[in-house]
């Protein structure tokens, strides 16, 4: 019989060929685990990790794994990339309980050694035996389990009984974490004056615009590039109409003019009768509430993320607590776009009210279900989008992400930032080029498809020209006056874009002196450059 078998499998396998696009069958696949496992050494089996999995070494590792894992496993080891599904055996899914119940050892002695006769190389080299890289690694491949069904089961059943407690509550046991996060703009977008003194950044003395003395002055909105003052009546908060411009260094009228947000007409063309409540609070705070108009915490905190955490401070579990990391890629990047985006809920009113952010959402359920983003018409400007559809304004970083190709291959927001907090500008996790080139070093899968960076980018190493961000992420959208943010659409603007278009392009914005027509000449000479992309 097992003759038998063998050969209706010989038989089957000249009937139809060799492919790596081809599913392992399970057989295969359980004689080909049993083999690796049992390959594995007796004493490398029962080694301890030395290491412990705390914020500063699973930081260390995600970079590590980006480097070297990433391109068959994938950010989130799902092994669902162009790579890990194309070659024979597949990658395998980090997450699932295959790997996560192989001992530390055994996970450390594949990474060292890989696997033979499969794409798995050995990371080993004669001279790190002392590394300590690979059992790092197995940190971060720990990290990434997946919820098992009783843990899901507890997840939602917290959604329902929790309560919010404050960021303070998290600092016990995620101090080093809590520590980068209460430094970062998400942590002190709003500020009490009477609670911090230094929180007002302009001299109020200097305003000629729209007076008002500190003493009106409830809360402050910002420090990055714009600074707002709100007084309070009653239970509400109001706009002054009077903002400091932190770039310039000047004050300028503060008033959503007609034709402007899709809101301004339904309130009435006044500051003092426009409250914050339903148009400001919602994304700059935690749990806003729409009837007492009350916050759990202002800012930007923990929960705004996590969720509840009453339940995960009291008894901490992977069970009571949600983690944007371990969702999918629609869910994860929700829980940014919830707040990084222009849009309009998709009830309205909302018992009388035109709200401007997504009520009723919480992280982990679906933002569509709750919110609809702008939408556009090609060929239109608009006061949120140019006409060929990138963002015209601030706070638009997510209407740009879902037309990327980016989101579209599923990476998400923290791909490549830390919301808590980063030596780097935008809390990006490395700086912008490093960060870039992780996933598109030359020739890379991912491009660019040129041998060296300055081949792709056709100036020096070093020079702005050269930089990424400067070619797929313009700053051409605005945020206060002509002080720009940058696009997130990551797509190239080409110059007779401009011209059909309207849209500024990374070529004559830098340089100035040039037209489009000469830009679109120079890169005609591009060899890389498909001329189709130029028309």
């Amino acid at each position: 019989m097992a003759l038998f078998a063998a050969g209706l499998y010989g038989a089957r396998l000249i009937w139809r060929g060799f492919s790596t696009a081809d599913e392992p069958s399970y057989l295969e696949r359980t004689i080909a685990r049993a083999t690796r496992n049992l390959a594995i050494p007796r004493n490398a089996r029962i080694e301890k990790n030395p290491w412990n999995a705390t914020p500063d070494i699973l930081r260390e590792s995600r970079e590590n794994f980006l480097d070297r894992c990433a391109t068959c496993h994938g950010q989130d080891g799902s092994g669902q990339t162009t790579v890990g599904r194309s070659l024979y055996p597949k990658v395998p899914d980090l997450r699932a309980a295959r790997t996560q119940n192989l001992s530390d050892g055994e996970i450390r002695y594949i990474i060292r050694n890989g696997v033979r006769m499969t794409g798995m190389p050995g990371w080993a080299s004669p001279h790190d035996e002392q590394s300590d890289d690979s059992w790092k690694l197995v940190l971060f491949i720990r990290s990434l389990r997946e919820l098992t069904p009783s843990e899901k089961e507890q997840q939602a059943a917290t959604a329902s009984s929790a309560h919010y407690v404050g960021s303070k509550s998290c600092e016990k046991c995620h101090a080093q974490i809590y520590e980068r996060w209460r430094k970062t703009p998400m942590a002190n977008v709003v500020r009490d004056p009477r609670e911090y003194p230094d929180a007002i950044i302009a001299d109020l003395s200097t305003n000629t615009v729209s007076k008002f003395s500190r003493e009106q002055v409830a809360l402050v909105y910002g420090s990055v590039w714009k600074q707002r003052y709100f007084t309070k009546r009653g239970d509400d908060y109001f706009p002054e109409p009077a903002q400091w411009d932190v770039t310039h260094r000047v004050w300028r009228p503060y008033f959503v003019a007609k034709g402007t947000d899709w809101w301004e007409g339904f309130y009435p063309p006044d500051n003092m009768q426009r409250p914050t409540g339903p148009t400001c609070d919602g994304c700059h705070s935690v749990d806003y509430n729409i009837h007492t108009k009350q916050v759990a915490e202002w800012n930007v905190g923990c929960e705004r993320c996590h969720g509840p955490g009453s339940e995960h401070v009291d008894h901490p579990t992977r069970g009571n607590t949600l983690n944007p990391a371990r969702m999918d890629y629609v869910r994860a990047n929700d829980t940014c776009i919830q707040c990084h985006s222009q849009g309009r809920p998709l009830s309205s009113p909302i018992e009388g009210k035109y709200y401007d952010w997504p009520v009723g959402y919480q992280p982990g359920q679906h933002l569509q279900d709750f919110w609809q983003l702008e939408e556009h018409t090609l060929g239109q400007m608009t006061f949120t989008h140019f006409p060929e559809g990138t963002a015209h304004k601030n706070r638009m970083q997510g209407n740009d992400f879902v037309q990327s190709v980016m989101y579209r291959r599923g990476i998400t927001c923290f791909s490549c930032h830390d919301v808590h907090g980063t030596e780097n500008y935008a809390q990006l996790r490395e700086s912008a080029d490093k960060l870039c080139l992780d996933c598109h070093g030359p020739m890379s899968l991912n491009g660019p498809r040129t041998g060296t960076l300055q081949e792709h980018t056709h100036h020096k190493d070093g020079s702005p020209g050269s930089q990424c961000v400067a070619c797929h992420m313009p700053k051409i959208e605005t945020t206060i006056s002509d002080v720009k943010v940058r696009a997130h659409t990551f797509a190239f603007i080409y110059p007779v874009m401009t011209d059909k278009y309207k849209i500024p392009n990374p070529c004559t914005s830098c340089h100035a002196d040039k037209s489009t027509g000469w830009a679109t000449e120079a890169m005609r000479r591009w060899p890389e450059r498909s001329s189709w992309r130029m028309e």
